[in-house]
């Protein structure tokens, strides 16, 4: 490193000190107060602010090759033009920015997510502490920011506020639409070949390894989350939706997500499951099957719960011995290990096999004997033996030659994505944190 580069990095290091100051003071929250309801609002709505400015400021520090536009106040200079896609808790709409003539996705929530629909206003307040609306998507944006520079990530853009409501907004690239509206609408359900599948699992396997080197699991990923970039025949896909997203350094975290691709760990609430990289590694595996065989294999109906997910595992996997329910080791007070030896039994009373199903379910002239065992390593119910994303790609199946050169998922700068020496980790980290202080904050004024 030469004279002007040691200065240029020590500038930047000294400006996110200055940056994590101030974000940190004001994420600290005075608790022996409590302001009045006008002065608490008005507090909140200008620490909520300044804390959006300092994220992307946080951001444009550690990545000066590749800025994240500003906070924007207003998000009037973005002209809606059509719906993308609902979830329960928001909406993605496409967007045209009449400055720039770029086209975006604009991410808001709902006021009140689609399950609450059955709730009158009066019983709804009471859940709105607990939902912590706007700051989810604060929560959101700091791990986007944290995560940002790789190309198989969706990369924000900006945060903005709705001028008509005021809602908090993310401002993202645009692209799309998901892996799961093109593979079930656009193909009829029909299995991309294995020569796609190599290449877009190891774009979705950098993509989460990248995370995972930053110390976040997405805990979201499924066909409906990967965006296909141009082409789905040759293009590339990125991960998007990081809304249920933590940091492996949170001690009290919560999942709501997609039953369908959740780890048996998680099912069998193993210790430290929740926020496992573990989670994203059968959630790909979980993914790689669909796109093998066009069909979700691990679906259930939603009102079959925990319990019904649990056993659709063992159907498509066998039920896991004894050796592997010590390794996972199951919260005993739910006696779940007594529910899969009572599987166990009714398997063999039924005289079902109790081997995996993968092989009948991927011919073997549909996936080559390498690309099964990345997804057999992928979708062990052994967590200790599961591959790993950056373990995964390692493996001898990704060693060939891409099959495109227009989408390479390592060119990318490293200058900008170096995680050993980047000060935006643990701060993206420690911020989150710092947010929880924000909200108990706020819940007490």
């Amino acid at each position: 490193m030469d004279v002007v580069d040691a200065e240029r990095a020590a500038a930047g290091r000294a400006a996110m000190d200055s940056i994590l100051s101030q974000l940190f003071a004001l994420t600290a929250g005075k608790k022996d107060t409590k302001p009045s309801a006008q002065q608490g609002t008005e507090a909140t709505d200008q620490r909520e602010s300044s804390i959006c400015e300092a994220i992307y400021s946080l951001a444009n520090a550690a990545s000066p090759g590749t800025r994240m536009g500003s906070f924007l106040p207003g998000t009037e200079r973005f002209v809606k033009v059509s719906t993308l896609g609902t979830g329960s808790h928001g909406v993605v709409t496409k967007a045209r920015d009449s400055v720039t003539g770029e086209t975006v996705a604009v991410k808001t929530l709902h006021p009140k997510p689609l399950y609450y629909t059955d709730c009158d206003d009066k019983e709804f307040e009471s859940y709105k502490a607990e939902l912590q609306l706007p700051h989810r998507l604060l929560r959101e944006a700091c791990f986007m920011v944290a995560c940002r520079g790789h190309p198989s990530l969706v990369r924000l853009s900006a945060i903005g506020r709705l001028p008509d409501t005021a809602q908090y907004c993310l401002v993202m690239e645009r692209v799309g639409p998901s892996l799961g509206h093109v593979l079930r609408h656009e193909r009829g359900g029909k299995p991309f070949p294995e020569r796609d599948v190599r290449r877009m699992m190891r774009q979705v396997l950098g993509g989460a390894k990248a995370m995972h080197d930053r110390g976040v699991v997405h805990r979201g990923i499924h066909s409906n989350n990967i965006l296909v970039v141009g082409d789905s025949d040759g293009g590339g896909v990125k991960i998007g939706d990081f809304g249920e997203a933590t940091s492996v350094s949170e001690t009290d975290v919560h999942c709501s997500r997609r039953m369908s691709h959740v780890a048996p760990e998680y099912l069998l609430h193993a210790p430290g499951a929740v926020k496992s990289e573990l989670l994203d590694s059968w959630s790909m595996g979980c993914l790689m099957l669909e796109l093998l065989t066009g069909e979700d294999h691990f679906y259930v109906a939603e009102d079959s719960g925990s319990e019904g997910q649990l056993y659709r595992v063992f159907d498509v996997l066998g039920v896991p011995g004894k050796l592997t329910m010590k390794a996972i080791k199951p919260r005993r007070d739910l006696n779940r290990a007594k529910e899969v030896r009572k599987w166990r039994a009714r398997q063999r009373r039924l005289g079902k096999q109790q081997r995996s199903r993968l092989d009948d379910m991927v011919p073997c002239d549909a996936l080559s004997e390498l690309g099964f065992e990345v997804l057999q390593g992928l979708l062990m119910i052994n967590p200790k033996k599961r591959l790993t994303a950056a373990a995964a790609l390692q493996h001898q199946w990704f060693a060939k030659e891409y099959d495109t050169d227009e989408y390479d998922p390592d060119d990318y700068d490293h200058q900008h994505y170096d995680h050993h020496d980047n000060p935006l980790v643990p701060a993206a980290r420690e911020f989150v944190g710092a947010l929880e202080e924000l909200l108990e904050s706020q819940a007490s004024a």
